[in-house]
């Protein structure tokens, strides 16, 4: 999962950026791979999903004018892009966990019920001493990539020149074959140079061994004899077309590498682009997932490689939601790698970096880093549980930095009963039941994921109708929780919103038709 030094910029949208990783497999305290941890001053910095940090895409089909296809609006990207407000870390622990619940009616007037557990951290990552890193940069040197040359080269050496001295770097370049440029040399080594602009033009096949590649990466690592901290970059267009193919086998390796202390950012590239693999060794969370769109911003993410340290919190991360009686568990949103039955929802983690990015502010705003998981419960027909009872029990384990294994447990109750939805203000409004209103705008921050998500389905299914009465539907609810709940990252929300909607009016003259079952709630009405 990820935090909040993000990158502010928006200039290019291609760049998923992460922090505090937590997601997939991680490094292993004692491997000494990214420093040891020792909780500084508090910060309650979010702790996040590692994966996409942005709907950069989405936005900018919207400001193109057009409605994008919902399949660009990753949820773990939107909720990146939110400064979640949790309670302050103060759990005497390097990983705090923060269950809350929101009881609303739905459109249609059926029951939503909807689970969060968001996690933040009081350590400081600017407080920790970077250790010495070794970086193992593998490049993709195909036709596909040969408009990216000019970036490739000049960002592996503006990012070299902005290593520590005490730092080394390897450079792998591959296609149908493989070849080492240069092992464990210092950052400022002329080689280095000679050996980037002796390759320029050179390509090697067009059908990359992706797997060969990871391979010999880790026998650099392995055989570098270097003391400090290792990062793995990769290049790529995602293809794998010569040795070993099997993309499962592909990401293993990958996972493996990080299961043994190695950091692994990776940046997708080329119009041949494959997301699969990309978008799996990005979920392990153990560094930067990136797309460049161009030459340029694959240099420019090349170079902020350099400025990015990881420390780890905690190993063996595990948390279960387990529903309580009289419910079961619905849909989860949030984590991609949370599973769900109809008892409980489970997510796991080898371990939680916390990471620090040279040059940025620790504080929240857009693209703050937010996020968590979403569990939606159902009332279990014929249940005779009432009132004030638990909704749900949240347990979590993991191991702390010195050894100790860390166990917390916590019950989280709905003063209403199972499927009951809370009776209209004296003034008529319909008012959610909340069991922490002070940090209650997660809830609607998965509400616009869901608004959004829906208008675009529907407009991709040609039901113009449905799409503008969605939106027309949800308008007014997402007014009145402004009023009573500022947010500047859900007014930047309900203002996409409207621009989809205008968007899709251009395309299509129809009648706006309210959907009759809406997947989120109306909180407000």
């Amino acid at each position: 999962m990820t935090c909040s030094d993000e990158t502010n910029g928006r200039g290019r949208g291609s760049r998923w950026m992460q922090c505090v990783v937590m997601a997939g497999a991680m490094l292993a305290l004692g491997c000494g791979d990214e420093g040891s941890v020792s909780t500084g001053p508090t910060g309650s910095h979010h702790i996040t999903q590692g994966g996409a940090q942005d709907i950069a895409r989405f936005r900018s089909i919207v400001a193109e004018g057009d409605v994008p296809d919902p399949a660009t609006l990753d949820p773990v990207g939107f909720f990146a892009e939110h400064a979640v407000d949790l309670p302050d870390a103060t759990c005497g622990e390097d990983v705090c966990l923060h269950p809350m619940l929101a009881v609303a009616p739905r459109f249609d007037g059926s029951n939503w019920t909807m689970g969060f557990v968001g996690l933040n951290s009081p350590v400081r990552p600017e407080t920790f001493e970077r250790p010495p890193l070794h970086v193992v940069v593998v490049v993709e040197r195909t036709l596909a990539l040969r408009a990216y040359t000019g970036g490739i080269d000049a960002g592996i050496l503006e990012m070299a020149a902005d290593l520590q001295p005490e730092d080394r770097i390897s450079l792998v370049y591959y296609g149908a074959r493989t070849d080492v440029l240069i092992h464990n040399a210092p950052p400022d080594s002329p080689l280095l140079t000679e050996a980037v602009r002796d390759r320029a033009f050179e390509t090697y096949g067009d059908a990359p061994a992706l797997f060969d590649a990871l391979a010999t990466a880790t026998e650099l690592r392995d055989t570098s004899g270097f003391t400090g901290a290792t990062r793995m970059l990769l290049v790529t267009t995602g293809r794998a077309e010569t040795g070993i193919t099997d993309r499962d086998r592909i990401v293993a390796r990958a996972e493996s590498l990080v299961r043994e202390g190695t950091a692994f950012s990776v940046i997708g590239a080329g119009d041949s682009y494959e997301a699969e693999v990309v978008g799996k060794i990005g979920e392990l969370g153990a560094g930067t997932l990136a797309f460049a769109e161009d030459s340029g911003d694959l240099h420019d993410i090349l170079v902020s490689e350099a400025g990015l340290s990881l420390f780890p919190l905690a190993t063996d991360f595990r948390m279960e939601v387990e529903a309580a009686p009289g419910y079961e568990v619905g849909r989860i949103y949030g984590a991609r790698r949370a599973s769900a039955t109809g008892e409980r929802a489970e997510l796991s983690s080898p371990a939680l970096f916390l990471g620090h990015r040279e040059g940025t502010s620790a504080e929240g705003g857009r693209r703050g880093g937010g996020g968590g998981l979403f569990v939606e419960f159902i009332a279990q027909d014929g249940t005779d549980i009432g009132a004030s009872a638990p909704a749900f029990v949240l347990r979590a384990s993991w191991l702390a930095p010195d050894g100790r294994r860390v166990e917390t447990e916590e019950t989280v109750y709905n003063e209403l009963a199972p499927g009951q939805n809370p009776a209209p203000r004296p003034d008529g409004m319909m008012w959610p039941v909340l069991s922490d209103p002070a940090h209650a705008n997660v809830f609607m921050m998965l509400n616009m994921y869901l608004a959004l998500r829906a208008t675009t389905t529907f407009y991709d299914d040609g039901d113009c109708a449905r799409a503008l009465g969605l939106i027309d539907m949800v308008a007014p609810t997402v007014e009145s929780w402004l009023a009573e709940f500022p947010s500047e990252d859900i007014s930047a929300d309900f203002d996409l919103l409207m621009d989809v909607q205008d968007n899709t009016r251009t395309q299509c003259t129809v009648t706006p038709v309210p959907p009759a079952f809406f997947a989120g709630s109306c909180m407000m009405s």
